[in-house]
């Protein structure tokens, strides 16, 4: 018993005793963002398509609540989810339920909501541990790897012990399980993590995910071949992971083997070359690398089986931007926005590339399609960089700095941190500019259109 009975009692009478805004926090103030947020996700299945199933019954009552919270009705809402489980006795706890619908909306104050509402079933359900579990998820997510792993191990004797309902009980030992392997992978600890991982697969041997995360971590404990092998079951199982020798090649890159990567994604390329994911992943690295005539041919072959193919369009423009034919990679964006409007990255190349230009209308287009992506993609560093880098260009100070404040603190891109490399550059900031450009250019992974301008910049920088 997690708290004791006196403990549970005052806790109980201090929830009760909580307003019933200060309990929800505002949700109306949140509704506007909610509207634009993840209510598309605010569905039965995900809220508790894990503990029953829907074979015998439609539960109506979680239907109604759904629509009475999208409305904004949230006292409605609550109310059916009372009678659901009232109906229902094998459904999660109403609290866990309710903060499930919170977290959908992602705001501030509706996550804070949802804490509070998982505190208040930790005390009112003692013995059921989904939300210890979805606490450990979030501070997981949070880099916050002690707390998650104190937070699984609370868990874990719950879920043990758990038998009100076997389908939930099933997906409590997944979770826990999954949790606490990914706990070991960020703290590198192979061997622990690779005890987790098996008995995830012992428990779901359909589950591709867990096949595919048990072979990175074979890999890290010295084994590429069984990693090889349970990357196949994993591509049985699940025809949209990577090829098993994409996955094998990716592990052997990151361990900076480069030889063993060539030739895993060269067996993958081989094996299941009309495959555009696989190609994608080989001419991708092949960028990376700097064989971009062999990233090229990749290209052409793709373009060859599917001239309208997104995929080779993209790769075909990178390939000429960084072979410096600038006018092959605009006809590349161009093609690949007329097929893809709200295509992110041909957008936001193609309004990098037309700010070059020496045409006044040239560098509209460029705006046009910088504030295109800045809105359509609101929290996405790199739009908000090139927005910024063209409002820069064109001298409207004023509105620069303001784009710049959008940024966040999200990571930025490589070809981002090179906008801002020039910016430094153009403000004298030159010392600053050439750590930024030298950092940039050591990366080792992640594509980087501009590395040729880069290179250029920081060698003219080191001259001076």
């Amino acid at each position: 018993m997690i708290f004791s009975k006196t403990k549970q009692a005052a806790t109980r009478t201090w929830f009760a005793q909580l307003p019933i805004l200060l309990t929800f926090i505002s949700l109306t103030s949140t509704w506007a963002v909610a509207q634009q947020t993840g209510l598309e996700q605010l569905t039965k299945e995900n809220l508790i398509g894990k503990a029953v199933s829907f074979s015998n019954n439609d539960y109506k009552e979680i239907d109604k609540a759904i629509q009475r919270f999208r409305n904004g009705d949230s006292g409605g809402a609550l109310e059916f989810l009372k009678t659901a489980k009232e109906k229902y006795p094998k459904l999660p706890p109403v609290d866990t339920i309710y903060a499930k619908m919170h977290f959908v909306i992602r705001s501030a104050n509706a996550v804070k909501a949802g804490r509070v509402l998982l505190e208040r079933s930790v005390v009112n359900n003692p013995a059921d541990p989904e939300a210890y579990l979805i606490l450990a998820d979030q501070a997981f997510a949070g880099r916050r790897i002690t707390e998650a792993h104190a937070l699984f191990n609370l868990a874990d004797p719950l879920v043990q012990k758990f038998s009100e309902n076997t389908k939930r009980k099933q997906d409590f030992t997944i979770r826990l399980l999954a949790g606490r392997a990914a706990v070991a992978e960020s703290r590198r600890q192979w061997d622990q993590a690779q005890k987790w991982l098996e008995q995830w697969v012992e428990v779901a041997p359909e589950s591709a995910a867990a096949h595919q995360r048990l072979g990175g971590t074979l890999f890290q404990n010295g084994k590429p071949k069984e990693a090889l092998g349970e990357f196949s079951k994993a591509r049985k199982l699940n025809a949209e992971v990577p090829h098993p020798y994409v996955a094998l090649a990716q592990m052997f890159s990151r361990a900076g083997d480069v030889g063993k990567a060539q030739k895993a994604f060269e067996k993958a390329y081989a094996e299941n070359k009309n495959d555009v994911k696989t190609a994608r992943s080989y001419a991708e690295w092949l960028i990376q690398q700097g064989s971009l005539d062999q990233a090229q041919a990749i290209a052409e072959a793709l373009l060859g089986q599917a001239p309208d193919s997104v995929t080779a369009l993209l790769l075909d423009g990178i390939v000429a931007q960084m072979q410096g034919q600038a006018g092959r990679a605009k006809q590349a964006m161009t093609k690949i926005i007329s097929l893809d409007p709200s295509h992110f990255t041909a957008t936001n190349l193609l309004a990098l590339l037309l700010i070059q230009s020496d045409e006044v209308a040239d560098h509209e287009r460029a705006l046009k399609y910088a504030e295109m992506n800045s809105r359509n993609f609101p929290k996405s560093p790199g739009g908000n960089i090139t927005r910024a880098w063209i409002l820069y260009r064109l001298g409207r100070t004023a509105e620069f700095q303001a784009a710049l404040q959008k940024v966040g603190r999200n990571q930025v891109p490589l070809d981002s941190a090179f906008l801002i490399a020039k910016i430094m550059v153009e403000q004298d900031k030159k010392e600053a500019a050439i750590k930024e450009l030298e950092r940039l250019l050591q990366a080792k992974s992640g594509l980087f259109v501009f590395r040729r301008e880069a290179g250029e910049l920081l060698k003219k920088l080191q001259a001076e």
